[in-house]
């Protein structure tokens, strides 16, 4: 049996990553920046003696040259030996730290795959290096066809390590100083070393800021400024995010947010930046929030452009999770306020997930609001309510326009539920409370606020209703009388339960399906469309003095059509054509009563 090595086609790969491993080509410079971190952290390992005397520092230097510009990354790290070059540099996925797994395991970088990300920007990396095991430097030189060449050069260099890079054509134009200084101010915003960057515009230090939660104590105005500045906005409140290995702040915004809008994060491993997206880590809840957080226990993709998927990630966002939990919970017993403000802002936002998680209901919806015909209440009024009077809820907009008028002067509390999340949150709310009881208002609950007239009224008005019946026909819609309030409405009309139905058959999309089904007796009184006139409307009772049957066919038609229009139902071409047709017969009966005509007859 034979044994044989792959080839390795070094651009093949350099493609690979360009187009499926890293998102952008500026991660070079976090692999360089993560790499100078690693080997400084190994030489406070390896020569602990040398580190009690000096800092461990990183220097980016940036200079034009005739054909484009060079960058180095500098930095006073355990270096490498000829050997470890052939075994770290040259080998592509090789850690170049030393030591036991225990040690391996506190860095995140790979020196191979960190150094091979340069070949996205450039066709040549040049390594100047001294380890601090010995005192001779080495030079190694490759090439993106896969060839490198090692040699030692005659100056004398201290332990730690260089790489040369040659920007030309359009990375040149691509990395200029100012994008190279703001991809590395993102990177290394939290690393402990300190980074400074030599160019063409001077000297200057690219981190070292101020990190609240590495102080002792730090003041509650202080974090909030910390966090406008990072994310260049203003924010209502802060959420300390505390947990094994986490450490960071979550920012409630004073943006109107929903769960469709992606906001960025700050997402850090071992204070270096790995990502904007919260997705796997932020509750999908906590959308009107922005983080910045710190894990020193995740595991990095491939790419560290992200994390693996496993019981430390679920760890972790069940960990941030309780943070946030545990703080609106704090809210709701010690700064009421404070959290229906929250609430108030993001309203709308907050219901869409309160339907979907039974803790995120019980937690907000005593401060979420609901228009009322009693004005906005929020969940925790409506719910007290609930034990006192009798409480309902509409899903249609103009089903709640249509019956506001009607339970004035009651002591019912009618909700609202017609706008988006509305009625789904109220069907929820008697499974999570037991002691309370709110219904649905459909078409039989009208009749709780109907009432019969009395008996007398009935009869006097029966001649009309004989007569009037004939104008509804076309319509097939019934005719009654019933007392309400206010006493200004002249009519109600109730399209019954058989609406959508009837609209259904109207379609013609379910010709002959249902011939052949029996439904039964069809109760006309209660499922039909119904016309209500109320017998305590001063017009309504002045109807039964009409005795001409063509006038009480119109004077109906024309009393349907208003109530048509004040309870905002939409209007066919036959209710448009009959409006039309039926004032103009009422205005002929004005014409002929103006010209002297007897009157006995019609009225």
């Amino acid at each position: 049996m034979s044994s044989y090595n792959f080839k390795v086609d070094l651009k093949g790969i350099i493609r690979l990553l360009s187009d499926n491993l890293y998102s952008s080509d500026k991660v070079f410079l976090r692999e360089l920046l993560q790499n100078a971190v690693d080997a400084v952290d190994a030489r406070k390992k390896e020569d602990p003696a040398y580190m009690q005397r000096a800092e461990g520092e990183i220097t980016v230097i940036y200079r034009q040259r005739k054909d484009g510009a060079e960058l180095i990354f500098a930095d006073n790290g355990v270096g490498l030996t000829k050997d470890e070059i052939h075994s770290f540099l040259s080998v592509i996925g090789q850690s170049s730290k030393r030591g036991s797994d225990t040690v391996r395991s506190s860095f995140i970088g790979q020196f191979g795959i960190g150094l091979l990300s340069c070949f996205l920007v450039s066709n040549e990396i040049k390594v100047l290096t001294r380890s601090v095991k010995e005192e001779k430097p080495w030079q190694w030189i490759g090439k993106s066809d896969g060839s490198y060449t090692i040699t030692s050069p005659k100056k004398q260099m201290e332990p730690g390590t260089q790489v040369h890079l040659m920007l030309t054509g359009e990375k040149y134009n691509f990395f200029t100083e100012q994008e190279i200084i703001k991809a590395l101010s993102e990177y290394g915003f939290m690393l402990r070393m300190p980074i400074s960057f030599d160019g063409e515009m001077g000297k200057k230090a690219l981190n070292g800021d101020f990190i609240p939660w590495r102080r002792q104590f730090s003041m509650a105005d202080e974090i909030m400024s910390f966090g406008e500045k990072l994310f260049g906005e203003s924010f209502l409140d802060m959420i300390p995010l505390n947990g094994d290995g986490i450490k960071g702040y979550a920012y409630i915004s004073i943006r109107h947010m929903s769960t469709s809008i992606t906001v960025g994060h700050k997402i850090y491993l071992k204070n270096m930046y790995v990502t904007e997206d919260g997705r796997d880590l932020i509750p999908k809840w906590a959308f009107f929030t922005r983080c910045i957080v710190n894990f020193d226990d995740l595991t990095p993709t491939a790419s560290r452009e992200g994390f693996i998927r496993n019981s430390k990630l679920l760890s972790a966002r069940n960990q941030i999770e309780k943070s946030m939990f545990d703080y609106f919970l704090s809210l709701s017993e010690y700064d009421v306020r404070k959290l229906k403000h929250i609430v108030l802002y993001h309203n709308v936002a907050i219901k869409s997930l309160v339907i979907e998680n039974d803790q995120i209901f019980k937690l907000f919806f005593p401060f979420l609001t609901f228009p009322t015909n009693q004005g906005t209440l929020t969940g925790f009024q409506i719910v007290n309510a609930s034990k006192r009077v009798p409480v309902s809820y509409c899903v249609d907009l103009d089903d709640f326009r249509r019956l506001s008028p009607l339970i004035e002067g009651t002591k019912s509390l009618l909700v609202n539920g017609g706008y988006i999340y509305d009625a789904g949150i109220l069907q929820k709310l008697p499974q999570l409370y037991k002691n309370v009881k709110i219904t649905l208002f459909d078409e039989h609950a009208y009749e709780n606020l109907l009432s019969d007239p009395p008996e007398d009224f009935t009869l006097q008005m029966e001649s009309f209703r004989c007569l009037a019946m004939q104008g509804l026909e076309r319509f097939q819609c019934g005719l009654s009388f019933k007392s309400f309030s206010p006493k200004s409405l002249q009519a109600l009309f109730i399209p019954g339960a058989d609406v959508v139905f009837d609209d259904t058959l109207k379609e013609g999309s379910f010709s002959g399906f249902f011939e052949n089904f029996d439904f039964g007796e069809q109760d006309e009184e209660s499922d039909g469309k119904r016309l209500y006139l109320n017998c305590d409307n001063y017009f309504v009772q002045s109807l039964r003095r009409i005795r001409d049957a063509k006038l009480a066919c119109t004077m109906i038609q024309v009393i349907y059509i208003q109530a048509l229009l004040a309870g905002h139902y939409e209007l066919g071409g036959q209710e448009l054509e009959l409006m039309n047709k039926s004032l103009q017969q009422l205005m002929e009966y004005a014409l002929l009563t103006d010209d002297g005509e007897d009157e006995s007859n019609g009225i």
